[in-house]
């Protein structure tokens, strides 16, 4: 005769076999999948790192050259003449001037200027020249020697913009395993409200075969109206049970709904979310000590750290660079071509017809450096507080997979003793039912009986659900969650990619305003 337990697993099995007929059952990669592609959360993590793209970009995009140019026109009027050399008694002029030019921004620091410049004077006075047209074609620079001074200082930014786009990826990839471990939980998490309301449906039914067969003791004298009210008092509290469970398993379907990102919560939901049946067993762990190490080696939280680190770094670097006095070097040659047109005057310019060269010096220091030496040393610290998270993020994240591993470990166990438990039970149940069938105890004895038992059965099934949950917040922990799941982080790439929102903003209700 098979037994009990077996039975229990069959109608577990029935029952979902049932529910199947009614639609096609989710599985948990397909449940994961929808988290991974719809869920708001994660699409809302996503717009981090690709705006810490950009600002590399823009980082870059301070080496980019620049072009500019202006003209001018200025026509003036003496009042009267100046001199007894004017040739009009009302000397008149007009000037105008254009000029056009490219900036470029080096890694040194320095700055360079490549420009031209032609410009057109005309007047009714003596002149030697009418029109006169001048002429030039330089080139200046101008280098700091201390202060943002040489590569390292100057590409310092965009250096720690790229160690923030690594930053963003890993802490976006935090958000991806915390999305899949919800999902995953929320998923058994419901395997487990059905499997639970698949008890007690089956106590449910045994208390009212027990309830039809007290009723027929009673009609031939066998049991006193007692023991029939106490089988019909059972039958109630299990429909009692019956409803907690139907309202637990649609909390669970909408926890997961949630996580998948395919509901609009604002409207009626209609039809059921059906899942896989929970695993009656669960794979061995790993030792402790490969785990805790897996753990500090593949965290992306203390990886996500250890770029703050790297950034603080080289906010040290410019908070120290900050320290020194500006002492530039400024240095310029121009030549310079002038005649009565305007291509005549620009040909003397490149023959180099006239020319005006410079080099300097030019110092300024803030007096005693108050601001910028502070600076250095919160920079200083900042670097040493980023250390220490590191370290404490690492013992941190050791001793939760410590603390993992045993919930899981004693979760395994405790499967093995609860299911001890279930067939003692059911035993138990067995022989109290036959003895109260002989007529030798009380109804009472059968009902306590079946009570043990439903609870050594809601035991082990609790053990289960605990026991996989550890199992899942585990894998979390040290690094495997994308593996238990059959994924890798070049599967899960495209999803993290921020792309256009499918939400139909015009159906979210506005408060009205008061």
């Amino acid at each position: 005769m098979p037994s009990r337990l077996f039975n229990y697993f069959l109608s577990l099995t029935l029952l979902s076999s049932a529910l199947q007929a009614q639609g096609e059952s989710l599985t948990l990669e397909a449940a994961i999948a929808s988290a991974l592609e719809n869920n708001l959360g994660l699409r809302i993590a996503a717009y981090t790192p690709a705006d810490a793209l950009d600002s590399v970009e823009i980082e870059k995009a301070q080496f980019d050259p620049a072009l500019f140019g202006n003209t001018s026109l200025q026509e003036r009027q003496s009042a009267a003449a100046n001199s007894s050399l004017d040739s009009a008694s009302v000397p008149r002029s007009e000037t105008r001037r254009a000029r056009i030019g490219v900036d470029q921004r080096l890694a040194t620091g320095a700055t360079a200027t490549l420009d031209s410049s032609i410009s057109r004077g005309a007047s009714n006075n003596n002149a030697a020249r009418n029109p006169d047209y001048g002429t030039d074609i330089g080139l200046s620079i101008r280098q700091p020697l201390l202060k943002d001074a040489w590569t390292t200082v100057n590409l310092a930014p965009l250096a720690r913009a790229k160690v923030n786009a690594e930053r963003s990826l890993f802490e976006l990839r935090s958000d991806v395993l915390d999305l899949v471990l919800e999902t995953e939980i929320a998923y058994w998490n419901l395997a487990y409200a059905q499997a639970d309301r698949a008890l007690i449906a089956s106590s449910l039914a045994l208390a009212e075969n027990l309830f039809e067969e007290n009723s027929e003791r009673e009609r031939l004298g066998f049991v006193t109206p007692l023991e029939v009210l106490q089988a019909k008092a059972e039958v109630l509290n299990q429909e009692e049970a019956i409803i907690q469970a139907e309202r637990a398993i649609q909390d669970g379907q909408d926890a997961l709904r949630r996580a998948m990102g395919q509901a609009d919560f604002m409207k009626v939901l209609s039809g059921d979310v059906l899942v896989a049946d929970l695993p009656d067993s669960l794979a061995s762990l790993r030792p402790m000590d490969l785990v805790v190490r897996d753990t500090v080696l593949s965290d992306v939280d203390a990886q996500a750290q250890e770029r703050r680190i790297e950034v603080q770094r080289i906010n040290r670097v410019l908070a120290q660079d900050a320290t020194r006095p500006d002492l530039d070097l400024t240095a310029g040659v121009s030549y310079l071509g002038r005649d009565e047109a305007g291509g005549a005057a620009y040909r003397g310019a490149y023959n180099a017809d006239g020319y005006d060269w410079n080099v300097g010096l030019e110092l300024r220091m803030p007096w005693g450096f108050r601001e910028a030496r502070a600076r250095a040393r919160q920079a200083e610290r900042g670097v040493e507080r980023a250390t220490l998270e590191l370290y404490d993020i690492k013992q941190e994240k050791a001793l939760a997979a410590r603390n993992a591993w045993r919930s899981a470990s004693a979760g395994l166990k405790r499967i093995d003793v609860t299911r001890a438990a279930m067939d003692l039970n059911e035993e138990a149940f067995d022989q109290e039912r036959a003895r109260y069938g002989a007529g030798l105890v009380a109804y009472r004895s059968v009902l306590e009986a079946q009570r043990d038992f439903d609870q050594a059965k809601s035991n082990y099934l609790r053990s289960l659900i605990e026991t996989l949950r550890a199992v899942v917040r585990l894998s979390r922990v040290d690094g495997t969650l994308l593996t238990r799941n059959g994924l890798d982080w070049d599967a899960v790439e495209p999803y993290t990619q921020v792309t256009a929102p499918q939400v139909d903003l015009q159906a979210i209700p506005v408060t009205p305003k008061p």
